[in-house]
């Protein structure tokens, strides 16, 4: 199904690969790449966030509300991490190699979070192609992890891949762990000791953790899973769910014991996989949608969240910087105090 780069591709994607570094420096040299095990690159990434998600006008060129200085604002509110949904596919060419100008976005982008001394995880996002055709999913994935491997191959550690984001629909677990093998080869090529983030399928379910085939010899991996649980509560009036979620509204969560039980339940056993399993954990995405829920009910839910996570040792990004789930409020320039409070907590 993976098919491996021949020479003109490989010329190609060295001199990408150039100029990706080039562009990623920012005014000082970056830091050349040193390698860190999966776990300790957990530990650094501590607390994060989702950020310029690949609807944005921003990969467009167009008018976008974020701005690279951005950044700057996310690292001084206590955040170490920013994680960047790619929506790669569309910007493929023909000949299967991404746009110039979106690539040197992303480059931008590099550039600006590094230059923040932000983590940066480049997140292939387009699990809703994927889940309807496999077959051309796997050629995408090919052609975008040789482009982006080769040009971020000289990058600091802080540089981090995400093969794809919750793979689900026909990338079934059969499927799923037959590619992971193929992609992180491809990968390793370039960068045999980047750590890389690769979670699940059925939307990266903690559920199915168990049925994730990790190349046991590989020890930079690190596994993601997402969490917004109960849905009812996390999605009530969400166009995109379900008809009976969208139906819903005025659903609580005060943070009563029950509830905070049930969240420390859900994260024992992640927790127990990954003992197990010797691989640490990052918890990528995390959010309730604010149509219906009240705002003091989403700021004790993500603050139970991301104690239970961080307790536990997990990274986190939360979901998202703005728009429903939002923590920044673009349009008044200012932070939602009680979400940012939720996600920063500050040792007492």
């Amino acid at each position: 199904m993976f098919k491996p780069m021949t020479g003109l591709r490989l010329a190609f994607a060295l001199m990408a690969g150039a100029a990706g570094l080039a562009s990623a420096a920012h005014a000082e040299s970056p830091k050349p790449f040193v390698e860190i095990s999966a776990a300790e690159q957990v530990a650094n990434m501590g607390a994060g966030v989702n950020i310029i998600g690949g609807y944005d006008a921003f990969w467009e060129g167009g008018q976008t509300k974020f701005h690279l200085s951005d950044f700057a604002k996310v690292h001084e509110a206590g955040f170490s991490t920013v994680r960047i949904p790619l929506f790669a596919f569309k910007h493929l060419q023909p000949d299967g190699h991404l746009d110039a100008a979106y690539l040197k976005r992303i480059d931008d982008v590099v550039q600006a979070a590094l230059a923040s001394d932000l983590n940066v995880i480049l997140d292939e996002h387009d699990f809703e192609f994927c889940a309807k055709d496999a077959d051309a999913c796997a050629t995408n994935l090919t052609n975008v992890w040789y482009e982006l491997s080769e040009r971020y191959r000289n990058a600091p550690n802080k540089v981090i891949f995400e093969l794809l984001n919750e793979p689900n629909g026909q990338v079934d677990d059969k499927i799923w762990n037959a590619w992971l093998v193929d992609l992180i080869a491809i990968i390793r090529e370039t960068n045999p000791t980047r750590n890389v983030i690769v979670g699940p399928t059925h939307w990266n379910s903690r559920d199915d953790l168990a049925l994730l085939k990790l190349p046991a010899e590989d020890k930079h991996l690190i596994v993601t899973f997402h969490y917004y649980d109960p849905f009812p509560f996390t999605h009530q009036g969400a166009s995109w769910a379900p008809k009976n979620i969208q139906d819903t509204k005025g659903v609580r969560w005060t943070g009563k014991p029950e509830e905070v039980a049930a969240i420390d339940a859900d994260f024992d056993k992640v927790q127990a996989w990954a003992q197990a399993a010797n691989r640490p954990i990052f918890l990528g995405e995390y959010g309730a949608y604010d149509k219906h829920g009240k705002l003091e009910d989403r700021a004790v839910w993500t603050a139970s969240v991301t104690k239970a996570a961080h307790k536990r040792g997990f990274a986190t990004a939360y979901w998202y910087w703005d728009g429903g789930f939002a923590v920044y409020d673009v349009d008044k320039q200012k932070w939602i105090k009680p979400i940012l409070e939720a996600l920063i907590q500050k040792s007492k």
